[in-house]
Order: structure tokens, then C-alpha cells, then sequence
């Protein structure tokens, strides 16, 4: 391979190699998959699936990669889900997490 042609290509990977690094330096999310979720929060994945179904009341903030999903760690959103269901003397008669009436 000549040597222009050596550089060019090592200066590109360069560049792209940076660009990354830049984009990464921006956020510090981490995409984890259903199974790593389950493990970090210690619940079954069965529960995580469920929790991301359209069906689900409030569903889990996630990204779809086609049949693929994956949340990304650290986020405000997945804080701030878990957050809301958080139980305590406060929200226990008006009805937890979702507004629901109590009887």
C-alpha cells in the first residue's frame, strides 16, 4: 500500500476514533439489555419485558432496535421511573404511585 494512501486511511480512523470519543464524552448512558436491568435492579426479566409492553400503565423508558430493546443506564428518565414507585408514608393514602383512588 503507498504511503499517501497508508496516512489517509490512518488519519481517518484517527478522526473517526475522536468523533466517538467526543460522542461518548457527552453522555455517560450506559445501553444495557433486559437481563442486566433485571440483575442491577434484582427483579425477574419477566417483570422488566412486562414493563416495557404498550400495555403497561406507565411504561419503562427504553429504545427499540427493532425486536431489540435496550434502556440506557443513568439516565434521568429511568431515575425518575423508579422513583415513582417508591412507596412511603407520603404517598401511601393517595392512592401510591399513579394516582389511583383508594376505597
Amino acid at each position: 500500500m503507498p504511503v499517501s494512501k497508508l496516512m489517509t486511511t490512518t488519519m481517518q480512523t484517527e478522526k473517526a476514533k475522536g468523533s466517538v470519543t467526543q460522542a461518548s464524552q457527552g453522555s455517560h448512558y450506559e445501553f444495557i439489555d433486559n437481563k442486566e436491568l433485571a440483575s442491577r435492579w434484582a427483579l425477574p426479566e419477566s417483570w422488566i419485558r412486562e414493563q416495557v409492553r404498550s400495555r403497561a400503565a406507565d411504561p419503562l423508558p427504553h429504545i427499540r432496535f427493532g425486536k431489540y430493546v435496550r434502556f440506557r443506564w443513568g439516565i434521568p428518565e429511568l431515575d425518575g421511573w423508579a422513583e415513582r414507585r417508591i412507596i412511603d408514608a407520603s404517598n401511601r393514602k393517595a392512592g401510591r404511585i399513579l394516582g389511583k383512588e383508594t376505597q
